[in-house]
């Protein structure tokens, strides 16, 4: 469907996008509250204690990364006046000296629950992009979805655990929150006006998790005493993962390399 068609149909409707799957939990955004209990600190009640512990590291890349992909953005006008020379879209970005958006991650060794923090996490789509490319939330946690472009936008994650949902944004400034019930890593998101847009979700039932910075650092921090496995992820590379064991105040490292 072409731009104009889209429009049409949402100034008809005078809602956005209707909801495939199904939908998801919708709701106003709620004031900003606590953030994730701090490091060192009992959780609340019912809920399980962070420590003093962390993981850091890099991720490398070594060879040669693929060439960026070309995207033209002539089916929008307005996207094509945000970048007239057109769009790069660089998957596999080690431009800062590491591999940034790796999505690193304790995958097992946790007990107890970690309740979801009340201050939203921010998906916005401006440029004629998402950002982040990597969103991470806890399950429960709002997500909050801004269209920062005088253009028509729309969300759609694909999930297989949680509920699927797709939301129109026709006008600039537009804000909606949803909520994923379920851990699942990753939700694959794209806009169905401008086919470029691609983002992932990453929904967890704990706070231990960091996507790396444009130079492949990472630190995760608040990890009570135990024996953890860390696993990295990427969008177009395989999966790699370490054991690590932390005792209180421990500093522990895990670094990952991928090669070309």
């Amino acid at each position: 469907m072409s731009i104009r068609s889209s429009l049409a149909v949402l100034a008809l409707a005078g809602l956005p996008l209707a909801a495939c799957g199904g939908g998801a939990k919708e709701e106003e955004a709620p004031p900003p509250g606590p953030a994730a209990t701090a490091a060192g600190a009992a959780a609340p009640a019912g809920g399980a204690a962070t420590g003093t512990a962390s993981v850091s590291g890099k991720i490398n890349f070594e060879g040669s990364p693929p060439a960026p992909e070309r995207i033209k953005t002539s089916a929008d006008p307005k996207c094509q006046a945000m970048h007239p020379q057109g769009l790069e879209r660089q998957t596999v970005d080690t431009s800062g000296g590491g591999l940034k958006d790796v999505l690193v991650y304790v995958k097992s060794g946790l007990s107890g629950t970690y309740p979801a923090p009340t201050e939203p996490v921010l998906l916005d789509q401006k440029g004629c992009m998402y950002h982040p490319h990597i969103i991470t939330v806890q399950a429960g946690q709002p997500l909050k979805i801004r269209n920062s472009d005088d253009t028509l936008h729309n969300i759609h994650p694909r999930p297989t655990v949680n509920q699927e949902f797709n939301i129109g944004q026709p006008r600039q400034g537009m804000e909606s929150t949803k909520t994923f019930d379920k851990p699942e890593v990753p939700i694959p998101v794209g806009c169905d006006v401008h086919p470029w847009m691609r983002s992932y979700i990453a929904v967890f039932n704990h706070p231990f998790f960091a996507v790396t910075k444009d130079d492949g650092t990472y630190e995760i921090k608040g990890l009570p005493p135990g024996e953890y496995e860390v696993e990295a992820w990427h969008e177009k590379l395989k999966n790699q993962s370490q054991k690590i064991t932390v005792k209180d105040g421990d500093k522990a490292k895990a670094d990952f390399t991928y090669k070309s």
